[in-house]
């Protein structure tokens, strides 16, 4: 049997807009960001947030703004390898835990 591959996906918590900007309404500056990854019966999530530069030239309108935009600029942005390898070994932990935690009854 094929062992599982971890699945990882982006959750867009919240994005912080300026009123106006530029004669543009609802201009995004940061950019509530979760990653999930999951394995089988095991996962595993960061937060962070992301700040987003006004460009101009490239502006979406935020009524035709879709999470593929967001996570377009979450990609070119952040070091996803790293995440993905920092998630991955957070799922190794939770398949073979290194650590117990004991309780005594005392």
């Amino acid at each position: 049997m094929a062992e599982k591959k971890i699945s990882y996906s982006w959750v867009i918590h919240a994005l912080d807009a300026k009123l106006k900007e530029d004669k543009k309404d609802n201009v995004i500056y940061n950019v509530h960001w979760g990653y999930h990854a999951e394995k089988g019966d095991y996962k595993s999530d960061m937060i962070g947030t992301y700040g987003v530069e006004y460009d101009k030239d490239n502006f979406i309108e935020y009524d035709e703004l879709q999470k593929s935009d967001v996570e377009s600029w979450l990609e070119a942005g952040l070091d996803v390898d790293s995440m993905k390898e920092n998630l991955s070994n957070q799922i190794a932990v939770l398949e073979k835990p290194v650590d117990v935690v004991l309780r005594p009854d005392w």
